[in-house]
C-alpha cells in the first residue's frame, strides 16, 4: 500500500461522506472543512477502516483530524 493509494482512498471517502469534491487537496483538515464535524468524523473514520482494512484506536480517532495525519497513520499500520 503506497501513499498515493491511501491519499486517494481518504479523499474519496471524504468526498462521499461530506458531499464535497476534494480532488488532490491533501491539505484538508477538520479545521478548514466546515462540514467535517464530530459526527461526520466518526462516520469518516469507520468508512476508512473498512476501505483501508485497518483499525484505529479511540486515542487515534481523536488525533486523526487531517488527510495527512490519516495517511501517515494508515501507512504505519500497513508497514511491512
Amino acid at each position: 500500500m503506497d501513499r498515493t493509494h491511501v491519499e486517494q482512498a481518504v479523499l474519496s471517502v471524504l468526498t462521499a461522506i461530506l458531499k464535497h469534491p476534494f480532488d488532490g487537496h491533501t491539505d484538508v483538515t477538520r479545521q478548514n472543512t466546515a462540514s467535517w464535524d464530530s459526527l461526520k468524523h466518526i462516520e469518516i473514520m469507520f468508512a476508512l477502516e473498512d476501505e483501508l482494512d485497518t483499525e484505529f484506536s479511540e486515542d487515534e480517532l481523536v488525533t486523526l483530524d487531517s488527510v495527512a495525519k490519516i495517511v501517515d497513520a494508515v501507512l504505519v499500520k500497513h508497514a511491512p
